[in-house]
């Protein structure tokens, strides 16, 4: 196994405007072959694709440093872009990227090789830097991590701490804080063993900061994320970012759903005007990768139960509980939407007939869908809906659905939506009378669901999230090979 300690040290001094080549390479374009090695870093940190991360290793290793391995590089990225703009918005939130044959382009080479007579190499690497808005700041959150990197990272877990404890892990835990910038060297000098204020707004902090419950307390969720690695965390926000890169051109107005923050943003001419928490689908039935458009508000919408959901959960919970249908207000249709009655179904059920039967649930105060649903023509029957059960949104864990988006400002979504044709009186008149009603928006809403489990806040600051579906479970580690 073989590692690569000096490249940091370049990238470094790089990102902090010190930096002046020693290597052999490009020798007459030094900032060039740092930013060359810069952005191949960044990819080689996401894991795209192995080829892309050896050919980095090999330009910035010692032992195979040279004008060829730079060559490589820069055609291998070339060539990685070029992919990248052919893929789907679905492929580039999946990263769909790793088995991909980065193959070199005979135009690509002959540009490269007169870029090199004229000394203009600078030019290619900057045609390859990444549309990311606040790429400046990402290079120093990732320069930040790869020193921490460099250092020992043990496992901080134990028992719960709370405000007023003491202890070394104590000690420990502040350092810690600072190392990722949640606590000032200023309040790590002081009451260095006390779990004092000045700790507890450093934990509130970087609670906040992970999407965790914000209360001070050290439990085992906040113990889990401080002791992510550096190395981890610079992965998971490079990925992240790659995936921002939803599309070329995006609409003027949009919607915005970040799965694994469980967060909702509307945007209008580009600037944000409405923000929501939501519930999105738990492991087992995910919440898809996928764009569409909001065409419709139902208001008071009957809920259609999936068959899935018959069979994996009121099933066998109907064996238990005959009552549950007739509680839970729902009625059960047979073929051609003939009402079917309790005796009927009950008979067959526990006869052992099986349950032939839909079931929907009416409209009312209890019904899953809330007072509104926001259709998205989809073959997934996936859509965003408004939810009786308010009290989920107070979890800092919200992947608790079946597949299907729960928002909790839907009446502000609706509102939104439809004050150009409706006007406020109007709108509670629909909700209260309780009759199914379908209105068609005036122009659909681009929807996009997205899976970035880490970004850039605006303080320049990372902000991770956990990685709910095991997107990013498994990645290599680009400083070492077998």
């Amino acid at each position: 196994m073989k590692r690569y300690p000096e490249i940091i040290g370049l990238w470094l001094l790089l990102c902090v405007g010190m930096g002046d080549a020693a290597a052999a390479s490009w020798q007459d374009e030094p900032e060039a072959r740092l930013q060359l090695h810069q952005q191949g870093l960044e990819l080689a940190l996401a894991d795209v694709n192995p080829s892309l991360t050896l050919w980095w290793q090999q330009a910035v290793s010692v032992d195979t440093a040279s004008d060829e391995a730079d060559d490589r590089l820069l055609l291998g990225m070339q060539a990685f872009w070029r992919h990248w703009a052919s893929l789907s918005f679905v492929d580039r939130q999946y990263l769909r990227t790793d088995d991909v044959v980065l193959s070199f382009r005979e135009q690509d080479r002959l540009e490269l090789q007169l870029a090199a007579e004229s000394g203009q190499r600078h030019r290619l690497v900057q045609s390859l830097a990444p549309g990311y808005s606040d790429h400046a700041q990402l290079q120093q959150q990732l320069a930040r991590l790869l020193a921490l990197n460099e250092q020992p990272w043990p496992a901080l877990r134990t028992a719960t701490l709370r405000p007023g404890e003491r202890g070394t892990v104590v000690a420990l835990i502040r350092e810690r804080l600072e190392l990722l910038g949640d606590m000032s060297a200023e309040a790590i000098a002081s009451n260095v063993e006390q779990f004092d204020s000045q700790m507890e707004l450093g934990v509130r902090r970087f609670q906040q900061r992970h999407g965790l419950q914000v209360d001070g307390v050290i439990g085992p969720k906040t113990f889990a994320w401080l002791d992510v690695s550096p190395l981890y965390r610079a992965q998971l926000l490079t990925r992240s970012m790659l995936r921002t890169l939803i599309g070329d051109n995006l609409p003027s107005s949009y919607l915005l759903v970040n799965i694994p923050e469980y967060r909702l943003r509307l945007y209008q001419n580009q600037a944000m005007v409405l923000e929501s928490d939501v519930i999105v689908g738990r492991d087992k039935r995910k919440t898809p990768i996928m764009t569409s458009a909001i065409t419709n508000v139902v208001f008071n919408p009957p809920w259609n139960v999936p068959r899935s959901i018959i069979e994996k959960d009121i099933l066998p919970r109907l064996y238990r509980d005959p009552g549950y249908i007739e509680r839970e207000n729902f009625e059960v249709l047979g073929s051609g939407g003939r009402k079917v009655s309790a005796a009927e179904w009950q008979m067959r059920l526990y006869e052992g007939g099986g349950f032939p039967y839909r079931l929907r649930q009416r409209p009312g105060s209890d019904n899953a869908l809330g007072a509104y649903k926001f259709h998205l023509p989809n073959d997934d029957a996936i859509y965003l809906h408004d939810t009786p059960a308010r009290n989920l949104f107070s979890r800092d864990n919200r992947a608790l659905s079946s597949g299907c988006v729960r928002v909790e400002g839907a009446e502000q979504l609706v509102h939104w939506l439809l004050s150009g044709q409706l006007g406020p009186e109007r709108l509670a008149a629909l909700k209260a009378n309780r009759i199914t009603r379908w209105i068609r928006v005036a122009e659909p809403l681009p929807v996009f669901m997205v899976y970035w489990p880490g970004w850039l806040g605006p303080d320049g600051l990372p902000r991770f999230r956990d990685d709910i579906y095991h997107f990013d479970r498994s990645l290599r580690n680009p400083f070492t090979t077998g």
